[in-house]
């Protein structure tokens, strides 16, 4: 009777011992690792950077730009990307990495004058611009077919991918003398046909 009694002791003081180191191991991860201390992280891409730090401060969180880069779609000093991504959940205290719109990635217009619509367009294609609407006009200074100017004009900083409008040459401005000529001879094709 003496061992069935020291077996159930022994066997209630192991269970105590247990739960004791089970709930004590529990409560010091929790305090050495935080656990429990985690917030989602808040999608920052498309919002401006010094509101964003504030935003996360509330949240407990720090930021870090790690970069910026060109963009088309956001603005200067607005954030492209972040590491880790929205909607995730992290320890506070942690930092989110972020890389800053540079604005616009901008390139400066070539000069076009007195170029062929075909040199033009791969004047422009080569510094990442397009080749916009063409209209024609008549120059006493530059030759037919060639570029009178571009709109707009050379050396105007304009945001990469955009549009350059031409303005080419009909040659020059037909005199009355000219005019005179060209109808009569119509008339006289005109006339030919008829017989």
């Amino acid at each position: 009777m003496k061992y069935v009694k020291l077996a159930i002791f022994s066997i209630i003081i192991l269970v105590v011992l247990f739960s004791f180191g089970f709930f004590a191991t529990n409560i010091l991860l929790k305090i050495f690792t935080r656990h429990g201390d985690e917030v989602m992280v808040p999608d920052l891409i498309g919002k401006n950077f010094k509101e964003a730090r504030n935003d996360l401060i509330k949240y407990g969180l720090y930021i870090e730009k790690t970069g910026e880069d060109f963009s088309n779609e956001i603005l200067k000093g607005y954030i492209i990307s972040q590491k880790p991504s929205p909607n995730i959940h992290i320890k506070k205290g942690k930092t989110i990495k972020v890389i800053v719109s540079k604005g616009k990635a901008m390139t400066e217009v070539p000069i076009l004058d007195n170029l062929t619509i075909t040199e033009a367009k791969i004047r422009l294609q080569n510094v990442k611009l397009r080749l916009g609407k063409i209209s024609y006009a008549y120059s006493n200074d530059i030759g037919k077919n060639k570029v009178i100017y571009s709109q707009p004009i050379a050396g105007a900083k304009v945001a990469k991918n955009s549009m350059v409008e031409l303005i080419i040459s009909l040659g020059k401005l037909p005199t009355i003398t000219d005019k005179k000529d060209m109808y009569k001879s119509l008339l006289e094709d005109a006339l030919k046909d008829t017989n």
